[in-house]
């Protein structure tokens, strides 16, 4: 949000060698920054250098002129690769100290453990004079806060679930400290399913201008887009007022897409929604191996009123499972509504559902004709005695993600069947 001062503008640093060569990916960055925009502070910048001392001390000035916030993950072990101390030092322009109380405690830890300490662990007992040091409950490495160039820098270990108490323990509430003096922000969320990005921005017009408020953002990820509002404000009952204000325009303009304010993923929404109405429900998977199920069962307590989910993956396997006429098959093929019809129909018969959903298609790569291309997905609907059939042309073309819309797509078919 361009109105956002230098003291609420965040760089997220991830350090580490393996990081940088793809061994590892950085799992830390994208849920700090989540968690800062909740308090009203706005990434801008993220970083992911490899075990390089000098290369921190840069990249720390650079960020420090434009961020009042930095945050880094890694670099706080014991061995000679671990440089995050030491850069820090340097760049704020101050000598390491050992700390005793964090020495003494690192060899208690390692007495307790029944573990000889070595030397090269006193390197972790080691900060920036003038920092603070932040407690690990859960490792060897001790954090810090350190002001460089009139920037806030938290240096975090590596390992989320170090990380996390840490930022949850020590981080965010100093940071929380007498925000009220520079204004409140808000944030909404609304999930929106079938509907095209860019479909989606068309329909927005300003409200997804830079300079709006609330600035709303959106992200697409597998048939879901994922729409965030962000308002500021004086006072935080404005800021509520105007992040409500536009949700519920919002909720007015997208409600035939809208599954959720709540639950970011079509299983979640659905499951909710079977565990509120108590309805039993059964799913019938070709293309899809099983995968709409196996979300679905992410749900706690679905047990209650998931029955069961059924793989046909072959055409023996519909006949002989579900019930599907060898004749059905012959005269419309696999991927055909009245397949999919008979597919949902079976399944719910042969688990007393109330409700079912079904999916038979084309995945790819091959197996695709010019009547049944890839991405060619049929879905059938067992509604309480009633049951209809609806077609789904995914123009990506590779066969994990078409078998991830295609999941989706079924648990939000079901989802509106049992609201509807």
């Amino acid at each position: 949000m361009s109105r956002v001062t230098r003291e609420r503008a965040v760089a997220l640093v991830a350090t580490g060698d393996e990081l940088i060569l793809g061994a590892h990916a950085d799992s830390n960055s994208g849920v700090i920054a989540r968690r800062l925009l909740d308090l009203g502070f706005e990434p801008r910048r993220f970083v992911v250098l490899g075990d390089d001392e000098d290369g921190l001390v840069h990249e720390l000035l650079e960020l420090a002129a434009a961020h009042g916030v930095i945050i880094l993950t890694g670099g706080l072990g014991p061995t000679l690769d671990d440089v995050t101390r030491h850069a820090c030092a340097r760049a704020a322009g101050v000598a390491l100290e050992s700390n005793a109380d964090v020495l003494r405690d690192l060899k208690a830890l390692f007495a307790s453990r029944g573990r000889p300490f070595a030397a090269a662990n006193e390197r972790q007992a080691l900060f920036p004079r003038g920092s603070r040091v932040l407690p690990n409950a859960h490792g060897t490495a001790a954090g810090f806060e350190l002001v460089i160039a009139g920037a806030r820098v938290f240096a975090l270990p590596g390992p989320p679930r170090e990380m996390m108490p840490m930022l949850e323990e020590s981080v965010l509430p100093r940071l929380a400290e007498g925000l009220g003096a520079s204004g409140y922000y808000e944030r909404r969320s609304l999930y929106l399913f079938g509907l095209p990005e860019s479909t989606f921005a068309d329909m927005c017009g300003a409200w997804m201008s830079r300079d709006e408020n609330p600035l709303v953002g959106v992200t697409a990820q597998h048939g879901v887009l994922s729409v965030s509002l962000r308002a500021e404000a004086p006072t935080r009952a404005a800021a509520t007022a105007v992040v409500e204000a536009r949700a519920g325009e919002m909720r007015a303009r997208f409600g035939e897409w809208l599954f959720s304010d709540t639950d970011a993923e079509p299983h979640s929404a659905l499951g909710r929604v079977l565990l509120e109405r108590k309805v039993r429900v059964a799913i019938a998977e070709s293309c899809t191996g099983g995968l709409a199920s196996e979300k679905l069962t992410r749900v706690p307590g679905i047990s209650a009123v998931f029955e069961r989910g059924l793989i046909a993956y072959s055409n023996g396997a519909k006949t002989a499972l579900l019930g599907v006429e060898p004749a059905l098959l012959a005269a419309h093929g696999a991927v055909s509504g009245p397949v999919a019809e008979a597919m949902a129909l079976g399944a719910a018969r042969s688990a007393g559902a109330d409700f079912a959903v079904s999916i038979t298609g084309v995945a790819g790569p091959d197996g695709g004709t010019e009547s049944k291309p890839v991405g060619l997905v049929w879905f059938g609907l067992y509604a309480r005695g009633g049951v209809a059939s609806e077609e789904r042309r995914f123009v990506v073309r590779e066969r994990g993600l078409i078998r991830e819309f295609a999941a989706n797509t079924a648990l939000e078919l079901l989802r509106r069947a049992v609201i509807r």
